[in-house]
């Protein structure tokens, strides 16, 4: 049985970058990172990529794979996935999702599509979005999130308004099991 995303508020994951795409391979997402396919280390668990390339050695490690139609990209270390550059080419051909939570208590939340942002805000503070519209996730975030319900609740509030309008869910075990692996240094 899935726990849904659940891990997003656990202190295991303090930090993190995740990037879905809709309809892109995996192959498709890491291109659209910049990243070479020899570049590609293989397909690891992630007590594998984690032994392999230890904190301190790696800047960037990213991991990729799909669920229900959609790519997804996992960061805990240094993101690239929320730079300009790749979210825009990320975002070109299709409909994005990016879920940003930071050590320092910073989260962030864009929804783009064909290059151009639709919403973006922080989770505690749904109201206080913008794009171009529709406001999709804001909307079920503010039905549901009273504001001052602080962080954790912003982001369980937000993966459900995900999971509710787009029926898709990156759960631990998906995030523990075998995917694209790819290790960049500075």
């Amino acid at each position: 049985m899935s726990d849904g995303w659940s891990w997003v508020t656990e202190s295991r994951y303090p930090s993190f970058c995740i990037v879905l795409a809709r309809s892109k391979t995996p192959e498709e997402l890491l291109q659209d990172y910049g990243v070479p396919p020899q570049k590609i280390e293989g397909i690891m668990k992630l007590e594998e990529a984690e032994e392999a390339f230890p904190f301190d050695q790696v800047d960037h490690l990213i991991r990729v794979g799909g669920v229900r139609g959609w790519s997804f990209s996992y960061e805990d270390r240094i993101p690239l996935g929320g730079t300009k550059g790749v979210r825009e080419r990320v975002s070109g051909s299709t409909e994005t999702l990016e879920i940003f939570k930071g050590g320092d208590g910073t989260n962030f939340f864009r929804r783009m599509k064909n290059g151009s942002r639709l919403e973006a805000f922080e989770p505690r503070n749904p109201i206080d979005v913008s794009g171009d519209g529709p406001f999709l996730i804001s909307e079920t975030l503010q039905e549901r999130f009273q504001p001052g319900g602080g962080g954790r609740r912003a982001l369980t509030a937000l993966t459900d308004a995900i999971s509710e309008n787009y029926g898709i869910t990156v759960d631990r075990e998906v995030l523990k099991g075998p995917l694209l692996t790819v290790a960049l240094r500075n």
